[in-house]
């Protein structure tokens, strides 16, 4: 013997309290830590899934926010874009009289002060000719001279300029630096002009609206929460578009550097384990960025950790002391249980074991009382079946007596009418031995369509000399299928409702019809019972076609509705039928079986 097996039956020779004991120290206390120590690590995971997810829709509404005031920025751009006065001045400045030229500035200039309202940001707003000219309005300075595009002899050559030149739409600059008379990050809305009344012109000036990267930090910004969570914007070529220290705003990351170690190069979150979100916008391409600290996330979900391991031990200190108390008091119930039981297997059916509290065990004790007592009614009602059995073997003996009884008789009566010449009286008695041994022989076993077939012609034949021929028969059985088996007398129910309910009051011109053949699927047979009897009304139609009221018990005992339960009870779902009738024309039923071969059952 192996030791596992030598410990396992040593563990099995000890008492009940025993093992509950050593069960509960090695099964509870151990698992118990574990599942905190995993329990702790999985709602960490999904805090953490969590926070990222909030993150994510953090940049989805940052991301939203910004769109909404490029949106507000660009429909500023599409009033210049459609002011006349405007295109009309823009125009005059190509005029060669420097009189109207000069006039033609100072009205733009002015026109370009109007469109200064209260959104945040706008820096200024300049309008760049092709010839070169450009007049410009800074909001900051007030002025069209002192602006930031002071540096640029050309504004021609400005990136704003340059990327519209080719596109139809509005075009978005990311942050650019100045470093003239004062230090700034900047970034910037262009779209080209035309006069509406000549396109042919081309494009006429190009307006560019320059726009302070601390708009976008003010949107990005987490206030108070900057020293654990920060939100940027870089592009697709890593330029940094807004940072919370506008110094790095404008500067291009090192390819070979991970965001999270530019974070810290940026003097953030340094030291911490941190986490990196993004969402990439598909309406400007910038990729909004979140850096947070996860322990300081986290905090509360550790702490909360550390009080339930607290109160977990303590809680298994109580749980080890409640638990020994509770063995002891079970080992005693158990013991007087088992006493009982071994009086039961020694015949003492009296034995009556005390109930010592109303837990499980105090049920079992209880059971065990009420099971001793019915165990003895048991024994008396086994002595009185056995004896009631038999009775019933003999009235069974002597039922059969009557069957044969009456087969005799039918017997001796048809060589009566054979003596005396009655020859179609004799035929109708043998016909009616043939169908009362086929009826009362085990009527629920399984026959071959042929003997079905053989025993439906023999009763129906009877049925029309009891109907003086009032009807005709014709029953067809395709060949391939005549082997098959169906249950006995299933179809006599549809047969008879045709004579007795079809051919009622019919004297003459009835025609009743059986055909029997092999579904077209191949899976099973077709059985098509058609009269041209009286129909049936609706109302039953309906019914007969309702599988559920078709096999539901009708009070009767017999009739379609117990042909349509037999045949739902012998073949389940695999069996189905349709009944078709018109009032004073007729009815066809048509089942469907599945063919069975093999023995009887």
């Amino acid at each position: 013997m192996g030791p596992g097996k030598r410990l396992l039956a040593k563990y099995n020779s000890w008492k009940l309290g025993r093992k509950l004991l050593v069960a509960f120290a090695l099964v509870s206390i151990i698992p118990i830590l574990f599942v905190q120590i995993v329990a702790f690590q999985i709602n960490k995971n999904q805090m953490t899934e969590k926070i990222d997810e909030l993150m994510v829709s953090n940049l989805t509404q940052i991301a939203e926010r910004v769109n909404l005031n490029l949106k507000i920025y660009t429909n500023l751009i599409y009033q210049i874009y459609k002011d006349e006065q405007v295109i009309d001045n823009i125009l005059a400045l190509e005029d060669d009289q420097d009189s109207r030229k000069a006039v033609a500035y100072n009205q733009v200039v002015n026109r370009l002060k109007q469109y200064h309202n209260s959104e945040a940001g706008i820096r200024c707003l300049s309008i760049v000719c092709p010839d070169g000219g450009a007049v410009v309005y800074d909001f900051e300075t007030d002025s069209s001279l002192n602006t930031v595009w002071q540096d640029y002899s050309d504004l021609r050559q400005t990136p704003p300029y340059l990327e519209s030149a080719d596109a139809p739409g509005m075009v978005v600059t990311d942050t650019m630096n100045f470093n003239g008379k004062e230090k700034g990050h900047f970034y910037h809305i262009s779209k080209r002009m035309f006069d509406f009344d000549h396109l042919e012109r081309g494009c006429i000036a190009t307006v560019i609206m320059t726009i302070e990267e601390r708009s976008l930090n003010a949107i990005c910004s987490n206030g108070d929460m900057d020293e654990y969570s920060i939100n940027f914007i870089i592009n697709e070529e890593r330029r940094v578009v807004s940072y919370p220290d506008e110094d790095f705003a404008g500067i291009v990351m090192n390819p070979e550097l991970e965001i999270e170690d530019f974070v810290r190069v940026s003097g953030y979150l340094r030291n911490r384990d941190m986490t990196i979100n993004r969402y990439e916008d598909p309406i400007t391409g910038w990729i909004f960025c979140n850096a947070y600290d996860k322990d300081y996330m986290l905090k509360d979900v550790t702490r909360t950790q550390q009080a339930l391991v607290l109160i977990t031990v303590l809680t298994l200190l109580f749980a080890t002391s409640l638990i020994i108390y509770t063995v002891r008091t079970m080992d005693a119930s158990v013991r007087s249980v088992v006493s009982g039981m071994q009086q039961v297997q020694k015949g003492n059916l009296d034995v009556v074991v005390p109930v010592r509290s109303f837990d499980e065990i105090g049920t079992i004790a209880d059971n065990f009382n009420d099971m001793t007592v019915k165990v003895k009614e048991l024994i008396e009602e086994v002595g009185e079946a056995k004896e009631q059995q038999k009775n019933a073997e003999i009235r069974a003996l002597e039922a059969q007596i009557n069957p044969h009884f009456l087969y005799n008789t039918l017997d001796s009566i048809n060589w009566m009418a054979i003596e005396k010449g009655e020859f179609e009286i004799s035929k109708m008695l043998r016909d009616l031995g043939v169908i009362l041994r086929y009826s009362v022989n085990k009527s629920n076993q399984m026959v071959s369509i042929w003997e079905a077939a053989d025993w439906l012609e023999k009763y129906i034949s009877l049925h029309q000399m009891r109907f003086n021929n009032a009807f005709s028969c014709e029953i067809n059985v395709e060949e391939r299928i005549r082997g098959g088996k169906i249950y006995k007398l299933l179809l006599q129910p549809f047969v008879e409702n045709s004579i007795l309910h079809g051919f009622r009051d019919i004297e003459s011109g009835g025609l009743l019809r059986i055909d029997m053949s092999s579904a077209e699927d191949g899976g099973g047979i077709t059985i098509i019972i058609e009269d041209n009897g009286k129909g049936m009304p609706p109302h039953l139609l309906k019914n007969y076609n309702d599988k559920e009221k078709a096999i539901a018990d009708d009070g009767r005992g017999i009739g379609l509705h117990n042909a349509f339960a037999r045949m739902h009870m012998y073949y389940g779902d695999e069996a189905s039928w349709n009944v078709s009738s018109i009032c004073g024309m007729g009815t066809v039923v048509t089942l469907r079986l599945p063919l069975r071969k093999g023995e009887e059952p």
